[in-house]
């Protein structure tokens, strides 16, 4: 097989009239390709690598294979070069080098496209979709993407069936975006596969979108395996197994929601043997990306140590409090009127307090109303204090509705005895 032979052979068996797709297949056809000198096969080598797709992301090794499709005349490496500066993945984002790259490249793409090169002319649907270098012209854009999509490139089908469900008002559109979905999921396209899994969910049509999802998360899609998983955690709780496995796939590919998940999994034991360790692993993987329920777990398992950092626990709740988590501005509170841990200060208790009861915390409720009967912090205000525990007792907890019992039937009886 020469380069040529093998570079088709790897445009079917993963984006062009691909009736099975294999993704290892095709890096081994556009590997042997550019070992042959083929240039553009560096181009998909590199999008393998920037997007993890069937090997893990490694933008190092995309931008050099952009770098030597280039050095060999690829137009499509230099759109591709041009893409990885403008979206920062990998390079430092710099709009001028970008364009510089769009600029560069635009005229031989177009030559390409005019010559019937497929991906060419994916490529320039993309220039007029996202407006490189050139003005932003939706019509433009689908004229190639159908092009594009008539020749079997499972990219620009997957294109048209967003743009027609994004522009989707007459029932007509809806059906044109649905075929196109179809058309790129037949083709095994993750993004297409979600897509039609998402509206089987929201039509309530549970098995197709989990055959759709499954697909889709199967090909490493972070996104797709992390709906399934939530899919599994709320419709389908008798699973926790599976949930936790597509929690844990979405996990690997860096999805934030769903390293939370993973350590709140293991944290509980659920569809996983409770491991402590590893649920600290994988809060701290989502807590760095200021995660909020992973900083609010993370606090809690430190705050039930022996030994406990009281610094590190109070950062962790301060960080996750500034992102509205109601229960971490409560604890916050909570440290901050005893004193456990950092400098006692009743306005800050008092401000996290607020913040949590306004979130509609029932325990903050309780406690700022206690603030107000006591009058030390802030002016005395029994009316106030009683409309809080009232709150409080209204979401069932227990010694708010015991304390409001008390308050209404003292006031019964008060009221019995002004009659008589």
């Amino acid at each position: 097989m020469n380069a040529q032979t093998h570079y088709l052979a790897g445009l079917s068996n993963y984006i062009l009239h691909t009736k099975r797709k294999n993704i290892m297949v095709a890096i081994e056809h556009f590997t042997q390709a550019v070992a042959l000198g083929h240039a553009d096969a560096h181009y998909f080598l590199g999008r393998f690598y920037g997007l993890g797709d069937g090997i893990s992301i490694d933008f190092h090794q995309a931008m050099d294979h952009y770098h030597r499709g280039l050095a060999l005349g690829s137009a499509k490496c230099g759109y591709a070069l041009g893409l990885m500066y403008h979206s920062g993945m990998g390079v430092d984002k710099d709009d001028d080098v970008a364009n510089d790259y769009f600029q560069t490249h635009y005229q031989m793409l177009l030559a390409e496209a005019e010559k019937q090169d497929v991906v060419s002319m994916h490529i320039l649907g993309t220039y007029y979709y996202y407006g490189f270098h050139v003005q932003r012209y939706i019509f433009q854009a689908m004229s190639w993407f159908i092009k594009a999509a008539d020749l079997g490139y499972s990219d620009s089908q997957y294109m048209l069936g967003m743009i027609y469900e994004t522009i989707g008002h007459e029932e007509n559109e809806q059906e044109k975006s649905n075929h196109y979905y179809k058309l790129a999921a037949e083709q095994d396209h993750p993004y297409a596969l979600y897509a039609l899994g998402i509206n089987a969910l929201e039509e309530e049509r549970f098995r197709d979108a989990v055959f759709h999802l499954e697909k889709a998360a199967n090909q490493q899609y972070g996104l797709a395996a992390y709906t399934l998983a939530m899919y599994y955690h709320e419709k389908e709780p008798k699973y926790p197994t599976k949930a936790f496995e597509w929690f844990m796939v979405a996990a690997k590919q860096q999805h934030t929601e769903a390293e939370y998940y993973v350590g709140l999994y293991y944290q509980n034991g659920k569809g996983v043997p409770q491991n402590l360790d590893q649920a600290v692993y994988w809060y701290e993987k989502a807590a760095i990306k200021n995660n909020k329920n992973a900083l609010y777990h993370l606090a809690m398992i430190l705050i039930k140590q022996e030994q406990k950092d009281y610094v590190m626990i109070a950062k962790l709740l301060e960080r996750a409090a500034k992102l509205d988590h109601p229960n971490a501005q409560y604890n916050l509170a909570v440290m901050h009127q005893k004193g456990d841990g950092v400098e006692k200060d009743m306005q800050k208790a008092l401000f996290w307090y607020e913040k949590a009861a306004e979130a509609n915390l029932a325990i903050a409720q309780y406690n700022l109303g206690m603030l107000y009967y006591e009058g030390a912090v802030v002016p005395k205000d029994e009316k106030k204090a009683k409309e809080l525990w009232q709150k409080a007792a209204s979401q069932g907890l227990e010694a708010a509705i015991k304390l409001m019992y008390s308050i209404n039937n003292y006031e019964k009886l008060q009221k019995s005895s002004w009659q008589s």
